[in-house]
């Protein structure tokens, strides 16, 4: 037995560790908002997955890997977060307050809207754009 399987036991240590994230929902999003204050680094918070690396993270928000980094560093010492820099951070307390979703989730729908209008500008562009005006190379 390794001791990780799926046992009745640990589902209902899942389910009570779910109910009293939710419980003390309001007070988590209060230690979280301590080295989350600004609405990147609370982007940063929602984009923690354990898959991403620092520098993926980054340029989904739009910042430095050192923006990033620092954020990383503040929530591993917190403890908030498993954090080496070979590795993707993987958050220990597994809760994301539902208006920090709201954040990412916005400006991926607004960047949506701007890569549908994009594609037909860049082709009209390029359509009434003479060629040595393309950026070809052959200036």
């Amino acid at each position: 037995m390794s001791g990780l399987e799926d046992t009745p036991t640990l589902r209902e240590l899942r389910k009570i560790s779910k109910i009293l994230t939710l419980a003390n929902a309001s007070i988590i999003e209060g230690e979280l908002s301590k080295i989350a204050k600004t609405d990147s680094r609370k982007k940063m918070w929602v984009l923690i997955d354990g898959k991403r690396m620092p520098q993926d993270i980054a340029k989904m928000i739009g910042v430095t890997r050192r923006a990033v980094t620092y954020f990383l560093d503040d929530a591993a010492a917190a403890e908030f977060i498993k954090y080496n820099p070979y590795e993707p951070p993987r958050r220990l307390l597994d809760y994301v307050p539902p208006s920090w979703i709201d954040l990412v989730t916005k400006e991926r729908g607004e960047e949506e809207e701007v890569a549908k209008d994009k594609p037909q500008t860049m082709e009209a562009d390029s359509a009434i754009m003479p060629k040595h005006e393309k950026g070809d190379g052959n200036e």
